[in-house]
């Protein structure tokens, strides 16, 4: 165990979307025997996914979305099809990929001189650390006093450095091989929230303090995807930072009701806020008008 210690559609986006306006990007779906999420066998099938992202980018945003489905796993051949789509694309959303993999292609596509990739693993840290945020709230918690426990942190690269920008100030992680020195039942004694990646929890191990990866990651991917590339398609971004991330989730924190975990996909304040925030942190604020259902 490892420790450290940091003390209905939508109308497109009026003003603003002119920023947007004629830019694509490719949403790439591989589609394997092993395409699996964190936490469990993704209930809805990568190619039926890259669909409903698709469409998603098309309801809630003026951006083209282009839709390219492959039958590899092979790292090296996605990211040549990736960086064979040329200028056409400003960006790519990439999912059915582990997290290995995934970061090969990013990898390999940003030294090929291709477009920005942003992977689902990518984007769902971004509601399971806003959710980390609301745990704290609710429990009074202060994020710098807060004690968070990652299972599997391997799944969400990003999670460990987003939580720590975010102010968390205690992160711990835990794997499987853990278990017999290191219960988790016992850990959570001491631990403020869980963020089970893994899916291994035993019940009741951190009652009401526990965020998993929803059997659908779509649930938590479309809250934040719509708004990160309009803030990011058309600047010139050629990696995603820990810094874009982290303003994502103090998007959704601020935005989340005090009765819920997140906010609801079809709050009107949804795709502006995270557009703002992801905008503001690398360095322009597109004035995007709030969306109405």
């Amino acid at each position: 165990m490892t420790k450290n210690h940091d003390g209905g559609a939508s109308s497109p986006l009026d003003d603003g979307g002119m920023a947007v306006a004629g830019i694509s990007v490719a949403v790439v779906a591989v589609s394997t025997t092993r395409s699996r999420t964190a936490g469990s066998a993704r209930t809805r099938t990568p190619w039926v996914a890259m669909e409903d992202y698709a469409n998603l980018i098309r309801e809630r945003t003026p951006i083209r979305a282009l839709r390219l489905p492959l039958t590899t796993g092979d790292p090296h051949t996605v990211a040549d099809r990736i960086i064979g789509l040329g200028s056409r694309v400003s960006a790519v959303f990439l999912l059915g990929l582990g997290p290995t993999e995934a970061a090969a292609v990013q990898r390999e596509v940003d030294e090929g001189g291709g477009p920005l990739v942003i992977t689902e693993l990518d984007v769902l840290t971004v509601p399971l650390a806003a959710a980390a945020i609301t745990v704290l709230r609710r429990r009074s918690v202060p994020p710098r006093r807060g004690r968070v426990v990652v299972t599997n942190p391997q799944w969400a690269p990003l999670l460990a450095p987003v939580l720590i920008s975010s102010g968390v100030g205690d992160l711990s992680s835990w794997h499987q091989l853990d278990a017999e020195a290191f219960p988790l039942r016992r850990l959570m004694e001491h631990n403020d929230v869980l963020v089970d990646l893994a899916g291994c929890a035993p019940e009741g191990a951190a009652p009401g303090r526990t965020v998993t990866v929803p059997p659908d990651p779509f649930a938590y991917g479309a809250l934040v995807l719509p708004g990160l590339l309009s803030a990011l398609c058309g600047h010139g971004v050629r990696t995603l930072t820990v810094e874009v991330v982290a303003a994502c989730v103090r998007a959704l924190a601020l935005i989340t009701p005090a009765d819920q975990l997140l906010p609801s996909l079809d709050d009107r304040l949804l795709v502006s806020a995270v557009a703002r925030h992801a905008g503001r942190t690398i360095g322009h604020a597109p004035p995007f008008s709030n969306q109405h259902q």
